[in-house]
């Protein structure tokens, strides 16, 4: 299966660098774009965390209050755009380039009469994305490109924690999380010209189309707590991930080479880890037993992790783009 998707991915790839490679050479025109996204990221891992530390083996946790920070002023569009003329419309080939931001950090109650802070240091969503699309021209205000594009997805973030109370620990080492996926997906692209130099635009793209946007995830964390006790996990899974993102907006020409949009833009990633598991231990007291999960922690994880949560980013969006004849 591991061999099948990194041909696939391969293919892929070579597909796009094939596509840009002759574009390059024959585009009559290069787009160069750049906007800005502010707006919450709603995260996929709030749902999942606070039910994983809610139940431990069966007896009650902690309790996650909502996670604070979700704002990120993400750059989107970075990227380029070249258009070649084919038939009786253009090719389209582009590249862009997607970095979300926040800095998430909660806090867990617990009813022993302590309360951890948890920070998820240096969290991104590193994104690139490559398509082709080809434009026609219907009627004489009315544009419409169909796409496919691939897309690379990576999420990570360092996990810190430190518990005071009744008892106080804190996490130690390195205490990473990373997952990474590569999908395909169909998407459409309209244009509708209102007046010269004013037109309204939409964007709609779905993962769906292509089943297999997947890959793999990490997640090891350290904690040494009072009493001399030391708590290690070491969580891996399957990765998969749904991308549906929208587009309706304004754009005004400033001359023939000068653009702006302005609008609405919403993204919502659906993610999921199968085969979920956990093979963490714990010290205490200066003897490990292996098998941190009781029988009824380590069903309840799987089942947490494998559901499928949703992760939202929105709203307003604005735009720049400049035109260079080739």
């Amino acid at each position: 299966m591991l061999k099948r998707k990194l041909i696939i991915k391969t293919l892929m790839l070579f597909s796009l660098f094939f596509a840009f490679s002759n574009l390059t050479l024959n585009a009559n025109e290069l787009r160069l774009n750049i906007g800005f996204w502010p707006g919450e990221l709603d995260p996929e891992l709030e749902p999942r965390f606070f039910k994983d530390d809610l139940i431990e083996g069966g007896d009650l946790g902690g309790i996650n209050l909502p996670w604070a920070n979700k704002s990120t002023f993400t750059i989107y569009p970075l990227g380029i755009q070249y258009f070649a003329p084919a038939g009786g419309g253009r090719l389209v080939f582009g590249v862009n380039w997607i970095f979300y931001g926040p800095e998430y950090r909660f806090n867990r109650i617990y009813p022993f009469g302590a309360v951890s802070i948890v920070n998820l240091k240096d969290f991104m969503i590193n994104d690139i994305e490559g398509e082709v699309g080809y434009q026609l021209k219907a009627g004489t205000n009315f544009f419409i490109t169909p796409k496919i594009g691939g897309r690379w997805h990576r999420q990570s973030f360092t996990y810190d924690e430190i518990t005071i109370g009744n008892v106080f620990g804190i996490s130690v080492g390195d205490n990473q999380f990373k997952a990474s996926a590569f999908g395909t997906y169909f998407g459409v692209d309209l244009q509708i010209y209102v007046q010269n130099n004013l037109s309204f635009v939409f964007e709609y793209l779905n993962t769906a189309f292509f089943p297999g946007f997947g890959g793999d995830m990490e997640f090891k964390t350290t904690k040494v707590t009072t009493g001399n006790n030391i708590a290690i996990t070491n969580q891996s899974s399957s990765y998969e991930v749904g991308i549906e993102r929208f587009k309706i907006g304004l754009q005004f020409d400033i001359d023939k080479s000068k653009h702006i949009q302005f609008g609405i833009r919403q993204e919502t990633q659906t993610h999921s880890y199968p085969g979920y598991i956990n093979l963490g231990f714990i010290i205490a007291g200066g003897n490990a037993n292996v098998g941190l999960d009781t029988f009824k922690e380590i069903v309840t994880d799987i089942i947490f992790w494998q559901t499928k949560e949703q992760q939202t980013k929105g709203l307003l969006y604005f735009a720049f783009s400049y035109d260079i004849p080739m």
